[in-house]
């Protein structure tokens, strides 16, 4: 720890105005921790109910003799943290505190069977959570041994120089680490793609063999390299946001020399399930035609009798049923990811409007006919009448 003149400290705090350094401290949950007490550059805050403490107006030291300011994060129950930076401009700093408490964590090194242990080889010991680099230790001339840690902190270790293979190990039980020393290949390399033949980026890849755990993430090109990894057999998984995760045994065997080992994955976009059910009032399955939308975009269009099932990927559909002789039915269904949902269609007839035309038929009066007959007969003698004069 680099040990200062504390009046100068003081001097370059006052003529030296500068950056704001912010805190933030959770347990190992990432929990808040309030109350914790935090040294830093000659000051003294403490952090409220959110667990956050601020700095202003910290000097850059970075081209000073002191090179930076030192920091110490204490809160009674947990481990002391201690550290030392130059702030050169604004930070945010997030620190885990782990509790105080302590457990051992044992076991014994093989290399590559059980029936040869590894004695006096370096075991490196890792945070599981940030990564960050702990004290190391030796294996005894049997291939064991021990270390105290957190009872709530995750760690890895790592054995010799076989960075390719972590153990993640814990002091509830006895270890076992194995690592294998033979049949080291270059690389492992994965393909991923969608069900359209797509390069699929962002993937994350996990090759899982006991403690032992090799990761990867694939490119703009869809592909994901392990290094150096053992032959043998591994549970590969496959997950992205948005997809169906994959998950399958495989086993990894030395290809031909200086050709990586290749694997070819397809991933289905996450889907829903929408079950169609239609029948008249009374319950009779009713022949129809379901058209299915998103976003006014058709997605499907099936004819089907009483049942139907069909995949859709997340999204709020429309869902339109139409048969002929019934009223057409319009729904809603919003579809999340590996959720089911049903829907029953009663259909209602189209009515029919009966139209009655009444002819109404009658006599032609007889009077009419006499009246008619007469009026001839007058005329008719009128006639003959004036002829004769």
């Amino acid at each position: 720890m680099v040990k200062w003149s504390f009046p100068l400290v003081l001097f370059l705090l006052f003529v030296s105005p500068g950056s704001t350094v912010t805190f933030h401290i959770v347990d190992s949950s990432q929990n808040p921790l309030e109350g914790v007490e935090i040294f830093f550059c000659a000051r003294k805050e403490v952090t409220d109910a959110g667990g956050t403490a601020t700095f202003t107006d910290i000097p850059d030291l970075s081209s000073t003799s002191y090179g930076g300011c030192t920091l110490e994060i204490k809160k009674e129950g947990y481990t002391s943290v201690s550290d030392a930076f130059a702030v050169t401009e604004d930070m945010v700093l997030t620190y885990v505190l782990y509790s105080d408490v302590t457990a051992t964590v044992s076991g014994v090194v093989y290399f590559d069977s059980e029936d040869n242990a590894a004695p006096f080889v370096v075991i490196r010991i890792y945070d599981a959570v940030t990564g960050e680099a702990l004290p190391t230790k030796l294996t005894d001339a049997e291939g064991r041994f021990s270390f105290e840690i957190s009872v709530d902190r995750p760690v890895y270790v790592v054995v010799s120089d076989y960075e390719n293979q972590k153990f993640y190990v814990t002091f509830e039980q006895e270890q076992v680490l194995v690592v294998n020393t033979k049949g080291i290949i270059s690389d492992v390399e994965i393909t991923v793609r969608d069900t359209t033949g797509m390069f699929l980026e962002g993937v994350s890849t996990r090759l899982e063999a006991g403690t032992v755990v090799y990761e990867g993430k694939t490119d703009a090109t869809g592909k994901a390299v392990i290094r150096n990894v053992s032959n043998g057999e591994y549970t590969l998984t496959i997950e992205k946001k948005g997809y169906t995760a994959k998950v399958q045994d495989i086993f990894v065997a030395s290809p031909e020399r200086g050709v990586p080992y290749t694997f070819d994955v397809v991933m289905e976009k996450a889907a829903g399930t929408l079950t169609v059910v239609v029948t008249s009032r009374s319950g009779v399955p009713v022949p129809a035609q379901v058209t299915i939308t998103c976003e006014g975009e058709e997605i499907s269009r099936i004819s089907f009798t009483e049942t139907k099932t069909i995949s859709l990927e997340p999204c709020l559909y429309t869902v339109e049923i139409q048969a002929a002789g019934y009223e057409p039915v319009k729904r809603q269904a919003l579809i999340l990811e590996g959720q089911t949902k049903s829907f029953a269609f009663e259909l209602e007839k189209i009515e029919e409007t009966e139209r009655t035309v009444k002819a109404t038929s009658g006599r032609f009066p007889v009077e009419a006919v006499l009246f008619g007959v007469a009026a001839a007969a007058v005329i008719l003698v009128v006639l003959l009448y004036m002829k004769r004069r």
